[in-house]
């Protein structure tokens, strides 16, 4: 017993000094053990860090080494900014594919085949031309009444007599009635531009939506620049245009197979047609209701009957309306 008592006491002894001397080797908080590399690569182990290097990646370990945390370095205000911005992209993708989706669930509601969108196509683009009918109708009783109040004043100034000033206000409300009419055709243009964007558009995503490949024979309309207009001409500036604007009274002069009933400053307005072959040619010069832009409007007409319908028709005249666009740009 007194052997084994013996054995015990040097063992508790070591105990107790291992004890102190772990106890004089640890720091003296404890537990608050922070390792980190310096901008030199050396790595540094202390249970502080210097304030100069409190930003840069670190690891907090307990007392037995053991890593119980990584801070990673702080950000530069570069950094913070690129994330912010980023956030701020996610946000916005994420609402554009919320609006995708619910544009996908409307157009699958809407539409049954590819048919039924070509045909609700073609149903808005009839709309417009019937609109455009109209217009084309009122023009040419716009033209034919200015072309009787403009023989009217003519008569009088040959007799000798003044044509009154509320005689002519009514030739000049005309004119801007003819002009808004032209404007008309311009603005209903651009609606069937739009018509032929948002319907190519629609067929286009309705077949990714429902996995389906272009037919072979398909002629899908496609929609045409408003600048490619064959009788609009845009203007590229004030000052220049005044040249376009010559060579187009010019053009009239050449293609125009009545004889003048209008010369005003920004209207040449040729007779109406009275034969089957009879070509009436008006120029306008208009700034765009819409755009603020100066435009060249020409306005052929022929004879308001089939056999004038189908000479419009023919090639001789449908080259003088391709050909105006290139008469008049400005060089």
């Amino acid at each position: 017993m007194e052997t084994i008592n013996n054995l015990i006491k040097p063992s508790r002894l070591l105990l107790v000094t291992l004890l102190s001397l772990a106890s004089v080797s640890l720091p003296v908080n404890a537990g608050k053990l922070y390792k980190w590399v310096d901008e030199s690569g050396r790595v540094h182990y202390s249970d502080s860090m210097p304030p100069e290097d409190v930003r840069r990646e670190h690891t907090y370990m307990d007392e037995r080494g053991l890593t119980v945390n990584k801070v990673g370095a702080a950000k530069t205000q570069e950094e913070i900014e690129q994330q912010e911005a980023l956030k701020r992209l996610q946000k916005e993708q994420q609402v554009l594919i919320k609006e995708q989706q619910a544009a996908d669930r409307v157009l699958l509601r809407t539409f049954r085949s590819e048919d039924d969108i070509l045909m609700a196509r073609d149903g808005q683009l009839r709309a417009v031309d019937l609109s455009l009918q109209v217009i084309n109708s009122n023009i040419r009783q716009l033209k034919s009444k200015l072309e009787e109040m403009q023989r009217n004043a003519a008569s009088l100034e040959l007799s000798g007599e003044a044509v009154s000033a509320e005689y002519l206000q009514r030739i000049d409300r005309k004119r801007q009635s003819l002009k808004e009419s032209y404007q008309s055709i311009v603005h209903r243009e651009r609606d069937k531009n739009r018509i032929r964007i948002a319907f190519a558009r629609d067929l286009e995503r309705f077949r990714v939506l429902k996995r389906l490949s272009r037919k072979p024979d398909d002629k899908l309309e496609t929609a045409q620049s408003e600048e490619g207009l064959s009788n609009v001409y845009h203007c590229q500036g004030e000052s220049r245009c005044e040249a376009s604007w010559q060579a187009a009274k010019q053009y009239l002069h050449s293609h125009a197979t009545t004889p003048v009933r209008m010369l005003a400053e920004n209207i040449l307005m040729t007779g109406q047609p009275v034969k089957a072959q009879d070509i009436s040619v008006t120029m306008s010069r208009l700034t765009d209701s819409i755009t603020r832009q100066t435009i060249i409007f020409m306005d052929l007409q022929c004879k308001d009957t089939p056999e004038g319908t189908a000479f419009c028709a023919s090639e001789p005249v449908r080259q003088i309306r391709n050909g105006f666009n290139a008469a008049v740009a400005e060089r």
